[in-house]
């Protein structure tokens, strides 16, 4: 049973009853614009959220495999930006350099202690955004050597 909504309000009905329909129908309408423009205020406004991003490693040495591994960082950012990240809509991976690690024994690691690795994360994040924290402050890489198949 479909009915259009025109044909509702332009049913025959009592004299004040036709009026109350428009009147409704007109509230309603400026309820949902004044809606839309408060939540389009709110989300002009800066936010400081904490956010997970993925990491991607770029120059890896060629032995073996490596585990995927997170980075929680603390920004502050506008509310579309940081809706943008929560709903997946902008795309959270940060590319880090591996030629840049150092080793100690089989392991690789890299400290990203001082404000120059949080603005190198900033360029990758955008303009608008401003790292406050990251955890963790060190990352590992432990090489994993490929499996060894033993044919007999």
């Amino acid at each position: 049973m479909k009915v259009s909504l025109l044909k509702l309000l332009r049913k025959e009905r009592p004299e004040g009853h036709l009026k109350s329909g428009y009147r409704l129908a007109g509230f309603s309408i400026c309820v949902f614009i004044s809606l839309a423009f408060w939540f389009m205020n709110m989300l002009s406004k800066k936010y400081t959220q904490s956010l997970v991003f993925y990491i991607q490693y770029e120059h890896l040495p060629q032995s073996g495999s490596y585990t995927t591994d997170t980075m929680r960082i603390k920004a502050t950012a506008s509310g579309y930006r940081l809706t943008g990240y929560k709903f997946g809509i902008l795309d959270k991976v940060i590319k880090m350099d591996a030629a840049q690690f150092k080793r100690r024994g089989n392991q690789y690691y890299y400290t990203l202690s001082n404000h120059i690795h949080a603005e190198k994360i900033e360029e990758q994040l955008g303009e608008e955004m401003k790292v406050l924290d990251m955890s963790p402050d060190t990352l590992f890489i432990n090489p994993v050597a490929p499996a060894i198949s033993d044919k007999n």
